[in-house]
């Protein structure tokens, strides 16, 4: 399976492997708590507290992500390779990367990649951010992450190495029979009521939403508008062509257009803001199912689940 997005090997995060000095020091008379880490070769004091305070060290925080990908769904063989986000600097002791497992797994006959996004920053140092990603093919032009909240950990930085029941493969297997529903449904769906022009209006729109830019219709120095526009509108043709007008084809021509983009740190943002967008529209959509089956559930329904 083909990964599209650009990952490097794990030992770039080796520079980052950096444990937290904490210990009580002397502070002229009194003695206080003093947290501080060693970057570039110099010590920087982050903190200063009469009190004892909860933090963690980025070393632990890596390897928190690793004994997590360990759980996601159990795999035979990890090759883990990684997407650097943002890395610490001396005014920013922030780290946000992804672990991602080149070797993939397979649910229900699908060949699947996991990864896991990794959050920490000292400005608010009492919590680890964790969350999984899944990364499926659904479009012929590459892999767009699916991915949902009620996955996201935010764990006490004091307890990065309990690691809870959520991350088991049962748990995906489960969101993956939805997933499956939603896409479905995606394929079914029929917008052939609206005029061709106002298909590709609206889809144009709906692009820009999901990857969060602005395409403009002329070149333009501004970072975040993009000078494709005619690109886009005719990626949507082709394959409203192959696929007909529903929200199928307009998803082939999101993923195409971020699988073109030829920064690689802009085609991971891309990505991962197709994901986030799909993981909301998911959980929306899954909810509207659930409130249709609440309202004509049966008794038979409830007695043939209790015995």
């Amino acid at each position: 399976m083909y990964f599209i997005q650009d990952t490097k090997p794990f030992e770039n995060l080796r520079p980052f492997f950096i444990p937290a000095i904490y210990h009580r020091i002397f502070d002229g008379k009194k003695k206080v708590y003093q947290l501080s880490v060693v970057l570039d070769g110099s010590e920087i004091i982050i903190k200063k507290s009469p009190k004892a305070f909860t933090h963690t060290g980025f070393n632990k925080v890596i390897m928190g992500g690793v004994l997590r990908m360990e759980h996601l769904f159990e795999p035979e063989k990890i090759h883990l390779e990684v997407i650097l986000h943002s890395t610490p600097v001396e005014n920013d002791l922030s780290i946000q990367f992804e672990l991602v497992n080149k070797t993939p797994f397979i649910i229900a006959g699908e060949e699947y990649i996991a990864s896991i996004m990794v959050e920490y920053t000292y400005s608010k140092m009492d919590v680890v951010t964790y969350m999984p990603i899944i990364y499926r093919k659904i479009c012929s032009n590459g892999m767009v992450s699916v991915m949902t909240k009620r996955f996201t950990e935010k764990v006490s930085a004091d307890k990065i190495f309990e690691i809870g029941c959520e991350w088991s493969r049962c748990t995906f297997e489960k969101y993956n029979r939805k997933l499956n529903d939603y896409f479905t449904q995606m394929r079914n769906s029929d917008e052939s009521s609206n005029s061709p022009e106002d298909f590709r209006i609206n889809a144009i729109k709906q692009m820009e939403r999901v990857l969060k830019i602005r395409m403009g219709e002329e070149n333009s120095n501004s970072r975040n508008i993009m000078p494709d526009r005619d690109r886009a509108r005719n990626q949507l043709g082709r394959y409203i062509e192959e696929l007909g007008m529903n929200q199928f084809a307009v998803w082939n021509a999101i993923t195409d257009f971020a699988s073109q983009e030829r920064n690689l740190q802009d085609r991971n943002r891309l990505f991962l803001n197709i994901g986030k967008y799909l993981s909301n529209e998911l959980e929306k959509s899954l909810a509207t199912q659930n409130k249709k089956w609440s309202e004509r559930i049966t008794w038979d329904e409830a007695l043939s689940k209790a015995k």
